[in-house]
């Protein structure tokens, strides 16, 4: 930059007019500014005292600084305000980052209680698992069930053992569902279970009832006991009670109840079934070797069968294989077949054979004869130490059939001739 010609600025001040002032405008209006030459850091006598020289550079719009001035007026230097606004920029930024750290351990907090909720939820659905485990024990359809949720119940006793910082990163989705439907399906094979239980219970108890209710006709008038015969028909009505109880349900529960009901049932029925048999026999079978049954004189057609060398005589089928193979040895040792006299009676036929002043014919319902498994022989089989009875004596037994205490020589009832299958003397 070229200084501008200093002479008329000294004529302008030896004139007498005080010099402009600094940051005034210069009397052309171009911008330009005068400053003394002898300003701060120059040495005076280059011009003149009161010499200024132009530049070109544009003055301040803020007024000067004031070093040292601890108060700048209303407004206050640029500089100043420039110092101001620093402290609040900064301070906005701490506000801003004190924000961001107290969103983030607000997360950070929740989401490690959310995964502490989860873990707790964890447990409990681990230890309710368990004990399924144990209360299933013997209840189950398929074992295997319980094999699946043993090994579950392991996998989240291993992820609840996990160190806590681990857990935070560790979700238990995947193992609480897992327990969830293994817990599902060993409920479900406990309730099949319960159901196949239920179902047997009812089976067994159908059987017992239907023994009740012959037992309890066939001892109508027949002089006995009529309480006993009460406690069985009241036993028998209870059971009635419980058709269908259980099989439609889906509540392990009631399915168990039903279970107690239908076997408290059985006991009941069966019970009374037996007083009422002892009852009867103590009033119709005199003798201690007789039994009372309510099928005596009474077996259904279908459960007979005749003899095939004898055909108007019958036995129970069940046991006709047994005296046919005995049959067989005895006509190879003898010949000829057994000789058949009597076999099944009817209650009717027993009845008529009857005397109560005689012991040779039991009362009707307590001879073996009238449940299809006693016979008469002859063909000198009636006659004690003979080949025939002696024979029989030594081989019946190999084919099921026998000679009974009271038909023996020093018996109540002396009887070479009767004869048994080893079935007549089980209990009914």
């Amino acid at each position: 930059m070229h200084d501008v010609d200093p002479r008329p600025l000294l004529r302008r001040g030896a004139s007498g007019g005080s010099p402009p002032t600094s940051g005034s405008a210069g009397g052309d209006g171009d911008g330009s500014v005068c400053t003394p030459r002898n300003g701060p850091g120059r040495p005076s006598g280059d011009v003149g005292s009161d010499a200024v020289i132009v530049t070109s550079a544009a003055p301040p719009t803020d007024p000067p600084d004031h070093e040292g001035d601890g108060d700048h007026g209303a407004g206050g230097s640029g500089t100043g305000r420039r110092h101001a606004r620093r402290p609040r920029r900064s301070t906005a930024r701490i506000v801003l980052v004190v924000a961001l750290v107290l969103a983030l351990v607000t997360a950070g907090g929740g989401f490690a209680w959310y995964r502490a909720s989860e873990y707790r939820d964890l447990a409990a659905q681990a230890a309710a698992a368990q004990q399924l485990l144990v209360t299933s024990q013997g209840k189950v359809a398929d074992p295997a069930a319980r094999d699946g949720l043993a090994a579950d119940v392991e996998r989240a006793r291993d992820l609840l053992a996990e160190p806590v910082l681990a857990r935070v990163t560790t979700g238990t989705t995947r193992t609480s569902d897992a327990l969830a439907a293994a817990s599902g399906a060993v409920h479900d094979s406990m309730l099949e279970h319960a159901r196949g239980e239920v179902e047997a219970a009812r089976a067994s108890l159908s059987t017992v009832v239907e023994l009740g209710e012959k037992v309890y006709g066939a001892t109508e008038g027949l002089g006995a006991d009529e309480t006993v015969r009460a406690g069985l028909r009241s036993a028998l009505d209870t059971a009635s009670s419980l058709d269908g109880a259980g099989l439609a349900d889906d509540d392990l529960a009631a399915l168990e109840q039903a279970l107690v009901d239908l076997g408290s049932a059985l006991t009941a029925v069966d019970t009374t079934t037996d007083e009422l048999f002892a009852a009867q026999d103590a009033v119709t079978c005199p003798a201690p070797d007789q039994v009372w049954d309510p099928d005596g004189g009474r077996v259904p057609e279908e459960d007979l069968a005749a003899i095939p060398w004898s055909p108007s005589d019958r036995v129970r089928a069940d046991v006709l294989d047994s005296l046919v193979a005995l049959d067989a040895a005895y006509v190879e040792r003898f010949g000829v077949h057994l000789t058949i006299n009597s076999a099944y009676r009817t209650y009717e036929e027993q009845a008529g054979l009857y005397d109560p002043s005689s012991p040779i014919a039991a009362p009707p319902g307590c001879s073996n004869h009238g449940l299809g498994l006693a016979v008469d022989l002859g063909g000198g089989v009636q006659v004690f130490d003979t080949v025939q009875y002696t024979w029989l004596k030594e081989n019946a037994g190999t084919y099921g059939w026998t000679h009974p205490d009271f038909a023996e020589p020093d018996g109540r009832v002396p009887e070479p001739w009767h004869w048994e299958s080893v079935l007549a003397r089980q209990d009914p």
